[in-house]
């Protein structure tokens, strides 16, 4: 199976299905956002170790010294060996920034609290948008302690209506998709399912408690980017470091050609993340940048969960991919599945895979 990439390409950033997907588990953001990321990780050595030339060279998460003489940790570096040492000629870094919740609102201005028959509005306005538009929570009874029935509509959209009884500790979300349609999720719900479209702005709503029947919410606002710039230049300058300790110049156009000794290959998940700034810097600095299309990433996890269950968590990690021979096998179903075609490079426009050539490691197009 090959992915059409532009499917998932904008000139926006948006919000992936990636996340969707995480939402499903329930899990503590923290906790599962850093399994996209291992995940990206033993994506990526699944397709290094495809290659035997390139499995002897490597060393996985060791420091390598640029020519600052700072130190930098990478998740895979490779090295020739001669009678004079080791020498470095490629590293592949994974780089992954997820979905920031903030409050929305600061000094506790995201609670609402009301009772029975009163509601609260919620406003999308980006300027993006043709109109505002405003979402609008009623409590219509609270049920116990602990339930409260809700109804949740959009005023530019009547039909957009929902009625549910919310239990303390759970959270819906608010969404605007890339069309402007109005969206509501439900509690424990098929994020994937329910929100089919590209996310452009969503709001999420959170019943934190109940009390003296009165109902305490709170928003928050799911936000893409912040890091993104962060990212990119720490990724930037470990690649120029390392270009400069190895070939002598700072700037991957400046090596002159034929003497290129170094290539640094920056792995993307989540890419739509990335605004338009952050994009430039990496192109800019580093030797390649690859992307792993979101429904690789969920492909992956709902092979996990199908293949360890409750276990797959702990699964989703280097060393589970170095010991365990049913998690390199999982790995490699993906990439079969694919057919190799899970790193797309931004620049060559095309999907690759990495090999090992002139005691180099290269980037080649997937035929």
């Amino acid at each position: 199976m090959k992915i059409d990439i532009n499917t998932e390409l904008r000139d926006f950033t948006y919000i992936t299905s990636v996340y969707k997907c995480i939402a499903n588990y329930n899990l503590k953001g923290h906790q599962i956002g850093r399994k996209i990321g291992d995940m990206l990780e033993i994506l990526t050595m699944g397709a290094v170790c495809q290659n035997p030339q390139l499995v002897e060279r490597l060393s996985t998460e060791e420091k390598l010294e640029g020519y600052t003489t700072a130190g930098h940790k990478v998740e895979f570096g490779f090295f020739n060996k001669d009678q004079n040492g080791r020498h470095l000629f490629g590293a592949i870094e994974c780089k992954c920034v997820g979905v920031e919740e903030t409050t929305s609102g600061k000094n506790g201005r995201h609670i609402r609290k009301i009772t029975a028959n009163e509601s609260f509005e919620i406003e999308f306005s980006g300027r993006w948008q043709p109109a505002p538009v405003t979402f609008q929570l009623k409590v219509k009874e609270i049920i116990a302690l602990n339930t409260v029935e809700v109804e949740i509509f959009a005023n530019s959209t009547p039909e957009v209506r929902r009625t549910f009884l919310f239990n303390v500790g759970e959270n819906i979300k608010v969404v605007i998709d890339e069309e402007n349609h109005c969206l509501v999720t439900t509690a424990h719900g098929n994020m994937l399912e329910e929100i089919p479209t590209i996310i452009r702005t969503c709001k999420t709503i959170r019943l934190q408690s109940i009390v003296n029947e009165t109902s305490v919410f709170a928003l928050f606002d799911c936000l893409t980017g912040p890091q993104t710039i962060e990212k990119a230049k720490q990724a930037s300058l470990v690649a120029m470091d390392l270009r400069k300790k190895v070939d002598g110049y700072w700037g991957k156009e400046e090596v002159p050609a034929g003497q290129k000794r170094m290539t640094f290959v920056h792995v993307i998940c989540e890419f739509s993340h990335w605004e338009e700034k952050s994009r430039n810097v990496i192109k800019t600095c580093i030797d390649h940048n690859v992307i792993v299309p979101d429904a690789v990433i969920i492909k992956a996890f709902e092979l996990f969960e199908e293949h360890f269950g409750a276990q797959m968590l702990d699964k989703i990690s280097k060393k589970e991919f170095e010991r365990n021979q049913n998690v390199r096998q999982a790995i490699n179903d993906i990439l079969t599945y694919y057919e190799n075609r899970v790193f797309y490079d931004i620049d060559i426009k095309k999907y690759v895979k990495f090999s090992y050539s002139n005691h180099s490691l290269v980037v080649i197009p997937v035929v």
